[in-house]
């Protein structure tokens, strides 16, 4: 399914404000938003809750998120567990990840805390070492970083949460299959805007939340396991859900029965929720309709727009570079910051600013004629 011809009337929009901070929280779909409102009213009943369509539900979502880590969206159900975040999901890698004494870790400086902080704290057990490589030129630091003895793994993510630099996947994904260096992603910031390929990439596992480019909500992530990974990972937690008893609900007190088949045993406790249920499956599927491919092709046109504007005016090296199709980093000098402030503020421009970079990441209810306005905003603020 073609992107809709007037994508904003597919968004909960107010007028006035021209939304770019989806990398922060996505805008509210109106599809989403029926979905919600129907599962509430639902549960004034929940007696009339229908136990396999809730498990249907489950396997709804978990079948749509599979779909956007292939980049043909074929589905792999069985390598989806959801959890509750990309800290779970992270922690949960990283706790079991076989490192040893002097083995070094990659990540790129400034990576946002639910993948850097289990990662420290699994090098601190082990006598493993983080490295940091700068994110000017990521991708060459990671090249660089693979050709060093001792490397034994690299945590990625495809595009930085502060500025939206990108990372060259395709490459350095490549040296590290090369190197024998398996690889973390973190997709948080590009899952269901930009293709995403688990077969060329070949990660042991990759994750992604729900509230960000998924347009869904808080408190359901997913994390695709790799099949060669699938029997050596163990859930964080133990959870009914995550079992598979001979016959429901039957917990002998001798020993546990054995995990779900896949990645279902990774499952998180209480994930199941109607409520996200609802709110993830509506979003999901319209993302999969849309396709990524038509996503990032529409917001990088947006986006390139934008630079044109300012290259014309002069501030090109504003322009935070490698950018991401779907979100792009404004850097202006210290002494300007304040009247770019004022200048969106006036607009009715809603970014997030990190580090005196303000982060433009929009969806496809942005038009023309706004991003025409964000780039005037710009240009008044030099």
């Amino acid at each position: 399914m073609p992107l809709p011809s007037d994508p904003r009337t597919a968004f909960h929009l107010p007028e006035g404000v021209i939304y770019l901070d989806t990398a922060s929280n996505a805008p509210r779909l109106r599809v989403v938003d029926d979905a919600l409102r129907e599962a509430w009213q639902a549960g004034v009943a929940p007696w009339r809750l229908d136990w396999d369509a809730w498990q249907a539900s489950t396997e709804r979502v978990r079948g749509l998120a599979s779909r956007l880590f292939n980049a043909d969206l074929h589905e792999d159900a069985d390598g989806v567990a959801l959890v509750p975040s990309v800290a779970h999901a992270m922690s949960t890698v990283a706790a079991q990840w076989p490192l040893a004494p002097g083995d070094t870790v990659g990540i790129v400086d400034g990576e946002f805390p639910s993948s850097l902080l289990p990662w420290q704290v699994r090098c601190a057990a082990t006598g493993a070492r983080l490295q940091a490589v700068g994110r000017g030129d990521a991708t060459a630091g990671f090249l660089s970083l693979l050709q060093r003895p001792g490397t034994a793994l690299l945590v990625l993510s495809e595009t930085h949460w502060r500025d939206g630099r990108r990372l060259d996947l395709d490459r350095i994904a490549a040296a590290a299959h090369a190197a024998g260096v398996p690889v973390v992603l973190d997709l948080s910031q590009s899952h269901g805007v930009l293709p995403c390929d688990v077969e060329r990439w070949r990660p042991a596992v990759a994750m992604s939340v729900g509230y960000k480019w998924w347009l869904a909500t808080k408190g359901l992530c997913a994390l695709w396991v790799a099949s060669a990974w699938r029997g050596r990972l163990a859930s964080l937690e133990h959870h009914w859900q995550g079992r598979a008893p001979r016959q429901p609900w039957r917990f002998d007190a001798v020993q546990p029965p054995p995990l779900r088949a896949g990645a279902r045993g990774l499952d998180g406790g209480e994930v199941a929720e109607p409520l996200r249920l609802a709110i993830t499956g509506a979003a999901l599927a319209c993302i999969v309709d849309w396709t990524p491919t038509a996503i990032a092709a529409r917001l990088d046109a947006l986006l390139a727009r934008l630079c044109r504007r300012l290259d014309a005016a002069g501030l090109a090296a504003w322009c935070v570079s490698p950018r991401s199709p779907h979100v792009l980093g404004i850097a202006p000098p210290p002494e300007r910051l304040a009247a770019m402030r004022t200048a969106f503020e006036r607009a009715g421009i809603v970014c997030a600013e990190r580090d005196g970079v303000f982060r433009l990441a929009p969806h496809v209810h942005v038009t023309d004629e706004e991003i025409e306005r964000v780039a005037t905003a710009i240009v008044s603020a030099a």
